[in-house]
């Protein structure tokens, strides 16, 4: 698990990457900020539930599935993470 406050956005979407790919099997060259999660990539919702429960866990953060309808792309993603893990760890 990452607790570190210090952790950069960069070194924190790494680690999203990393996971999304080992769950998914997608390469993470696949990963740019435009490229659509369930049309391009083909993630369904089975594999997203296993995704953001490894995410919530790693990062210590919580994530509403009723958020997760909202997002489309991987930088939407890669952003709504991010500002999650700023807020939990901004105390």
């Amino acid at each position: 698990m990452i607790e570190d406050s210090n952790v950069t956005s960069t070194e924190r979407r790494e680690r999203m990457e990393t996971i999304v790919s080992r769950i998914s099997r997608i390469p993470r060259t696949e990963f740019a900020d435009d490229v659509l999660i369930r049309e391009e990539l083909g993630i369904d919702s089975l594999m997203a539930m296993e995704i953001v429960a490894t995410l919530e866990r790693e990062f210590d953060i919580e994530i509403n599935e009723a958020e997760m309808y909202d997002i489309s792309t991987i930088g939407e993603f890669v952003a709504f993470v991010d500002q999650r893990c700023r807020e939990r760890h901004a105390s």
